[in-house]
């Protein structure tokens, strides 16, 4: 069975930098899995047994193109279903659907999907332990942290304390990615993947700052990035925000968690000066990390999911719909409607998460 991703975000430089080695982990586990796997930016090259897709976000005319140009079961990369779940595009489109996923475990994904009768399932990011993993190298910095300051809101509460907190004690920070210009850290990009555990091993402390809209709260979203399980994985002393979607996947002496950036400092000044204590904490991280987070089990757990649901899709009767028929025509060709959605997806966002 061929498994065909077509992810055309990642022809954006930037988005290949920071995503493009995660996903080839992912691909790679799927192959020794025994599943082959095509991934493209291109509409014309898509081809295979099964579709991959993103919709939500305003991305829904791409993924109406690829679902129309691809006459197999499609399975959608969901984008969050808090701000950017189009109900009635999904419904019209429900019967090509094999099933939903994405890496947020909130309650609202499975009923707002129950809601156009498609499946979903939460399948969190992981990391490669081969990619991650530690070096034996001399601290270099105090602090650091790989993330963007444009990546939704409330990063920069804790990021303003942490510069402050770093001058007054005349600490070594290592801050990169876009947006952070202000605070004194010129616009640079650490590639995913070697560049970024080399990073992480310098670093005394890694620290990871999610989004407030990431861990809104189990009937919103809890939505861990990548970060969480790569800093796990290099064997690097994390401490974090958004403690109880965190507690999903690892312990308190696994991760260090606080939310209130008060508290979130409190914790980087104790484990800075606690140099025993940080590196238990890393090890225990790194063993949870390879016992319950690598590519290798996500693999697993997609393959196992595709396997139970892609008989029953041939077996759904695939009534005509002459509306919907009319109506998916318009998707592939809405760009009007689709540059609408990306604008009430960040309008709401600014909304809800302002600083």
């Amino acid at each position: 069975m061929q498994i065909c991703f077509y992810f055309p975000s990642l022809k954006n430089d930037q988005n290949s930098a920071i995503f493009g080695s995660m996903y080839s982990s992912f691909f790679t586990q799927l192959e020794t899995l025994g599943l082959r796997v095509k991934f493209t930016t291109d509409l014309h090259e898509i081809e295979g047994d099964i579709l991959v897709v993103g919709v939500g976000g305003g991305g829904e005319t791409t993924a109406a193109k690829a679902m129309n140009r691809f006459k197999g079961p499609v399975i959608i990369n969901l984008y969050n279903a808090y701000l950017g779940f189009n109900k009635p595009f999904l419904k019209r489109w429900s019967n090509r659907i094999l099933f939903a996923y994405n890496t947020d475990f909130s309650r609202l994904n499975s009923e707002k999907c129950s809601s156009v009768d498609i499946k979903f399932f939460d399948i969190p990011f992981a990391s490669d332990e081969k990619v991650f993993y530690p070096l034996n190298l001399e601290k270099k910095y105090d602090i650091a942290f790989l993330g963007n300051a444009n990546s939704g809101f409330g990063r920069e509460r804790y990021i303003e304390q942490l510069v402050s907190y770093a001058k007054s004690k005349k600490l070594k920070v290592f801050l990169a990615g876009a947006g952070w210009e202000k605070f004194g850290f010129p616009y640079q990009i650490v590639k995913h993947g070697s560049a970024a555990n080399e990073i992480y091993n310098l670093a005394k402390i890694c620290v990871n700052i999610h989004n407030d809209r990431q861990y809104a709260g189990i009937d919103k979203e809890m939505d861990a990035n990548n970060r969480l399980f790569d800093l796990a994985m290099s064997q690097t002393c994390q401490i974090a925000n958004g403690k109880e979607m965190i507690a999903k996947y690892f312990s308190k002496d696994e991760v260090i968690t606080a939310d209130a950036p008060n508290d979130w400092l409190n914790m980087i000044d104790y484990y800075l000066n606690n140099d025993s204590e940080r590196e238990v904490i890393a090890i225990n991280a790194r063993n949870r990390a390879l016992a319950d987070h690598t590519w290798d089990k996500r693999a697993t757990e997609f393959i196992r999911i595709i396997n139970e649901n892609y008989a029953d899709y041939y077996l759904r009767k695939q009534q005509f719909n002459p509306i919907y028929s009319i109506l998916k025509y318009l998707d592939q060709h809405s760009t009007i409607i689709s540059q609408f959605n990306q604008i009430r997806v960040i309008v709401s966002l600014k909304k809800k998460f302002k600083d």
